[in-house]
């Protein structure tokens, strides 16, 4: 399973601008930046708006493409709850793609790397 505590080491003005991105509310959040990716990118991906009657600790996006990704978005400080950390487990035990995105992963081009590995493009990592 990834390292879900680590984040990429930004300049201080970006490590600024990631410590005040929310994480799902707006326009500048990055889950909105996300979505924009997703579709600038041609892949399909599910989020749920309403989790009652859900099991505890799904990831906030599932992203289809050349594979099947999960990922759980969070401020950049933010925490993964008891839930969160075993659904990542079930998912990587389960040979899944299960990792954390934070607002330093969008401004280092980590997020958008991976999703067009995802989409297929050549050269992506």
């Amino acid at each position: 399973m990834p390292d879900t505590t680590a984040t990429t080491p930004l300049p201080p003005g970006q490590a600024a601008i990631a410590a005040a991105m929310s994480e799902d509310k707006g326009p500048d959040s990055l889950d909105a930046h996300v979505v924009r990716l997703i579709a600038d990118l041609g892949l399909w991906s599910f989020h749920a708006r309403n989790s009652i009657g859900s099991q505890k600790g799904w990831p906030d996006r599932t992203i289809l493409g050349k594979w099947i990704m999960h990922r759980e978005l969070k401020r950049q400080n933010g925490k993964l709850t008891a839930g969160q950390r075993t659904v990542g487990d079930l998912i990587w035990a389960a040979g899944g793609d299960w990792d954390v995105w934070r607002p330093s992963d969008l401004l280092s081009g980590r997020i958008a790397s991976e999703l067009a590995a995802l989409a297929g493009l050549r050269g992506a990592t």
